[in-house]
């Protein structure tokens, strides 16, 4: 009898461990990226309003700054984003402060290095806990879809090397190179 019960358990959790290992590395890649609001549902008053960056957390720690102190964080890294904003009209528009930057300044050209910002604007919309941009930046449309994660003043989603590519020239070997995936993060103010 506690043989069966033992036989019985381990085919249970040979069972259990194959069903959850059966999927292929593109669904789990794709499931870990997926972020699901804190709240019941992100609604689209939710957004209205003005929102501050309040982080900017890097999968890895870079030293932009020089210091010979690296952070996860680049906002302790550069004053450069301190002004990133975005705002949300209930009309369905939004106008977002983007900090612009270059990693080719200085005698070797592989320094970061502050420009103007710049202003874009577009079109928003709520759809399933996402949040879908849609806007004309150097004459080219660019639509995201970022799947938010959503606390009573805060909201963040992910920008992956891929999409910061349309916005940051980075030629490689730099500081920020490493840097695969930022999570922003905004607070309402």
């Amino acid at each position: 009898m506690n043989n069966l019960f033992k036989i019985k358990t381990l085919a249970v959790l040979f069972l259990f461990v194959a069903v959850f290992s059966s999927c292929s590395k593109e669904e789990v890649s794709d499931q870990s990226q997926l972020k699901v609001s804190n709240a019941t549902a992100v609604t689209t008053n939710d957004m209205i309003g003005y929102w501050k960056l309040s982080g900017m957390i890097a999968d890895t720690a870079v030293n932009l700054n020089q210091d010979e102190i690296s952070s996860r964080n680049l906002l302790n890294e550069t004053d450069c984003f301190n002004t990133m904003s975005i705002t949300f009209d209930q009309d369905g528009t939004f106008v977002t402060n983007n900090a612009q930057m270059t990693f080719e300044a200085e005698t070797s050209n592989d320094q970061f290095l502050c420009l103007t910002d710049r202003m874009d604007n577009g079109k928003w919309q709520v759809e399933e806990n996402k949040l879908i941009l849609s806007m004309i930046i150097n004459g080219e449309t660019y639509t995201h879809e970022k799947a938010i994660n959503l606390d009573s003043n805060k909201f963040s989603f992910d920008v992956t090397k891929i999409e910061s590519n349309q916005y940051v020239n980075d030629p490689g070997n730099t500081q920020a190179s490493p840097i695969r995936i930022l999570e922003l993060e905004y607070t309402k103010s």
